[in-house]
């Protein structure tokens, strides 16, 4: 072999392993990324790119309704949901839920923390992980699309990332109680290396 084949050998050796080596996770953000679908919607009609006074407005609106109030520590807002509203006795879930602001007080997602309502340390089948298993089947109806991805995130913990255009919706677990599920525009996020 001549000198000139080894090292185009070596170089396609080395891009097939530098492939290999990119997760899916980062080869669909890429790819979504770059289809240039735009993704705005949140949760009660909020959208990215909303300005924070937009967000306590509409939380305001939303408590006169009767649909949100005030969650512990005033933090964040509380919204008690059905888990499947198709479905008939569907177990209820807390969600405490506010708004991911820049600098400039504009929205790029949602940070939401849910946990069944009849959730208790004997009864495992509102646990997070069940809790979790629900919310996938639950956001992939309300956002069709890609399905969800398995990740690692901070300490070896298991997340589940589901990537549309330059939306990201994230789910972890937080305890056994409960489960953080992340809405963002991964146009403004620091990609992690997955």
């Amino acid at each position: 072999m001549t000198q000139v084949v080894k090292q185009l050998c070596l170089l396609l050796f080395l891009g097939l392993m530098f492939f290999s080596c990119e997760s899916e996770y980062s080869r669909t953000v890429k790819r979504e990324l770059k289809s240039g679908v735009v993704h705005e919607d949140l949760i009660f009609g909020m959208k990215i790119g909303q300005t924070r006074q937009n967000f306590y407005d509409k939380c305001w609106l939303l408590n006169k309704q009767k649909l949100v109030n005030q969650g512990p520590g005033n933090k964040f807002a509380r919204h008690v949901m059905l888990i499947d509203s198709t479905q008939e006795n569907s177990d209820k879930v807390e969600m405490l839920f506010y708004g991911i602001f820049d600098e400039d007080k504009i929205m790029h997602g949602m940070h939401m923390k849910m946990s069944y309502i009849k959730w208790a340390p004997w009864n495992e089948e509102y646990h997070s992980d069940k809790l979790i298993e629900a919310l996938k089947k639950k956001y992939l109806r309300k956002y069709p699309g890609n399905d969800f991805l398995t990740i690692d995130i901070k300490d070896d913990i298991k997340a589940f990332a589901k990537v549309d255009g330059n939306r990201q919706i994230l789910i972890y677990p937080n305890s056994d109680k409960d489960v953080t599920v992340k809405i963002q525009d991964l146009r403004q996020k620091d990609l992690p290396d997955q």
